[in-house]
């Protein structure tokens, strides 16, 4: 019997399927300047945030009324935030693919696209909207789910001058990405089995050495979690649900980032 966890992956995957074959990723192009997700991490001068615009989670439910994508990236990014992380896929995230221009234009930092990336037609399409990187998800590569390998995947988005970002959550996934070209490695502290969450998951994956920039996900609620992980080792941290139920976006990631 095939597990929840592994029945909502493969509607995630299907959904994407489809959303391919009706042609949702046939965009048209948004020039804009590249920006390096890394490179402002690296740079940054207090915590950094990745701050994510998500109105709604498949764990959670509808986190935010819809407004403007813009209007909370400029919040966000008065707020201190390193970069913009910006959910495209639609049916479970209501995210949409205009967000990521919209985004771009309204800030000077990167902009981080995360969809459910299975083809290279949508890394196309993250090049042609204006995204800056891509989240690429470890787990669903291991279980063969793209029409490219993981390696190609990765190849075909530095071709298209973006950086990647592998999210990874287990121990094998978290050692393997340190083995691949991707630029930052992620870790989720979401479960995909069982989807709960616990900052843990990143606590005793940064105990592995790290050879990349590491980027923590999922979970993170208060400054105290934000330095926790800082001290263990993380190089940035990406928030969505937090700040986008806040009252107060920009306030929220200055206290968060101590800016």
């Amino acid at each position: 019997m095939q597990r929840a966890s592994e029945d909502f992956l493969s509607k995630l995957v299907s959904s994407a399927r489809q959303a391919i074959a009706r042609g949702r990723y046939d965009v048209k192009r948004h020039p804009s300047p590249r920006r390096s997700l890394r490179g402002a991490i690296g740079e940054s001068r207090v915590l950094p945030i990745i701050a994510e615009v998500k109105y709604r989670s498949p764990a959670e439910g509808p986190i935010r009324r819809a407004e403007g994508a813009a209007r909370m990236a400029r919040l966000y990014a008065n707020g201190g935030a390193v970069a913009i992380s910006v959910l495209t896929e639609e049916k479970y995230f209501e995210g949409r693919l205009e967000f990521v221009p919209d985004v771009k234009k309204a800030v000077a930092v990167p902009v981080l696209m995360k969809d459910i990336f299975i083809d290279p037609v949508q890394i196309d399409a993250a090049e042609r909207v204006g995204a800056d990187a891509v989240l690429l998800i470890a787990g669903l590569f291991n279980r063969i789910l793209s029409v490219m390998s993981l390696q190609e995947m990765i190849a075909h988005s530095h071709s298209k001058g973006l950086e990647v970002l592998l999210e990874t959550h287990t121990a094998e996934e978290y050692l393997m990405a340190g083995q691949t070209e991707a630029d930052l490695v992620g870790i989720n502290n979401r479960n995909l089995e069982t989807l709960e969450v616990s900052l843990e998951n990143s606590f005793r994956l940064l105990r592995y050495p790290r050879v990349k920039p590491v980027v923590c996900e999922s979970g993170i609620r208060s400054r105290k979690d934000a330095v926790s992980l800082i001290n263990a080792g993380a190089n940035a941290l990406l928030i969505g649900s937090t700040l986008m139920r806040s009252r107060d976006p920009a306030e929220s990631v200055r206290r968060l980032a101590g800016a």
